[in-house]
């Protein structure tokens, strides 16, 4: 009995050691997921950082950021965006029931991601 609850101790102390960010930085990124904030890039360039599914990555352009959604965010069950025909797109998710079909413009989209013409 007094070895197992050594061993839960020492898997208990090795999870702690092992967590790469302190409780506050997890509080910090719950807040930062609730309400995402698109920011341009400092260095001059255009481009959009801090995008849902970025992956850390800035995009220049909306085409370039719904590319790679398509590639990236959707084969992992995250949602993206289709264009159904020129200047509409529709969101694509996994989601079971399908919800109803959601469309945006062109304009709808780069408004909401930041981006600039």
């Amino acid at each position: 009995m007094r070895s197992e609850i050594r061993a839960v101790l020492v898997l208990a102390g090795l999870a702690a050691g092992c967590a790469d960010r302190s409780a506050d930085a997890a509080d910090g990124a719950k807040r930062n997921r609730e309400a995402p904030r698109m920011e341009q890039e400092a260095d001059g360039t255009d481009g959009v950082r801090n995008l849902p599914s970025s992956f850390g990555r800035s995009f220049a352009t909306l085409d370039e950021y719904l590319e790679h959604l398509r590639n990236y965010a959707g084969p992992i069950d995250q949602p993206w965006y289709r264009q159904v025909r020129p200047g509409v797109y529709e969101v694509v998710t996994s989601m079971r029931p399908a919800p109803a079909p959601k469309t945006y413009t062109r304009d709808e989209l780069m408004r909401e991601f930041g981006f600039k013409r």
